[in-house]
């Protein structure tokens, strides 16, 4: 037999669940609208910035493009640089713009704030070699760290350290390489410091390292470099060593390209 013979029956048995049940309801109806809605605003929030970053990404470009001689797309470059900064921070367009801003702060011979835009991309990218598993766990907390992209800002921070008179430190930064990325520009640049120490052997013993891990051909620059030191003779004892001319503000940071900006060359 029907429980609700009536229609009073139902009616009474409708207003008794809803007595239970409506405040929960309406919660549950509203929290779905809630998230429909915030998603909704989200991507379109997050297409818009990324517009924006697009777009200052590019008049970033065309400025640093210009700025080694000129002082006023310099300027304008490191403040578009901070604009899109303010938004894109944690992109990958935030950290080829802290590379761009390293390089500007070369050519202005500003070796510290060089090394802090370096030091924000290598935080954000460590160059350790993660696992699969890793990796899917990075990827759900927002953008995985890009090994080799921080391998490179290790390479351009130990020569900035190096051209600032830094050698020990340049040399902890070198060490502390987790990948085989940029690992002769690792090697020669080691082969540099302790060439400029004065320590022949393990500056030759460093370039030939670097030699064997050129990826197609031994660079001219690091074959000059080979030449000189295996025809170059032995010191004699408490005779001057002939030491390797100091790194550039303008070669310690402008040798490697960037891996997902081609035509950047921060």
């Amino acid at each position: 037999m029907d429980p609700y013979r009536t229609e009073e029956d139902q009616i009474r048995a409708l207003k008794q669940w809803w007595e239970h049940n409506g405040t929960s309801t309406l919660a549950g109806i509203g929290l779905a609208l809630v998230i429909v809605f915030g998603w909704q605003w989200w991507q379109q929030r997050h297409q818009s910035g990324g517009e924006q970053a697009a777009m200052l990404y590019q008049q970033l470009l065309q400025a640093v493009e210009n700025s080694a001689e000129d002082e006023v797309q310099r300027a304008n470059a490191r403040h578009l640089g901070g604009e899109l900064l303010k938004i894109a921070a944690a992109s990958r367009l935030g950290d080829q713009t802290q590379l761009m801003l390293a390089r500007i702060a070369v050519e202005k011979d500003d070796l510290a704030e060089a090394a802090q835009h370096l030091e924000a991309v290598l935080d954000r990218n460590p160059d350790v070699v993660r696992g699969a598993l890793a990796t899917r766990i990075y990827g759900l907390f927002g953008r995985a760290p890009d090994p080799e992209l921080g391998a490179l800002a290790r390479v351009r921070l130990a020569r900035v350290q190096f051209a600032a008179g830094s050698a020990d430190k340049a040399l902890a930064t070198l060490e502390a390489a987790g990948t085989d990325d940029f690992l002769w520009q690792r090697h020669e640049l080691r082969g540099d410091i302790l060439r400029q120490r004065g320590d022949r052997a393990a500056a030759l013993q460093a370039y030939q390292a670097a030699s064997a891990a050129a990826d197609v051909r031994v660079p001219p620059l690091l074959q000059m470099k080979l030449r000189e030191l295996e025809l170059e003779p032995e010191p004699a004892p408490g005779e001057a060593v002939q030491t390797a001319a100091p790194v550039t503000t303008e070669a310690a940071i402008t040798t490697e390209t960037a891996p997902e900006d081609k035509g950047a060359h921060p």
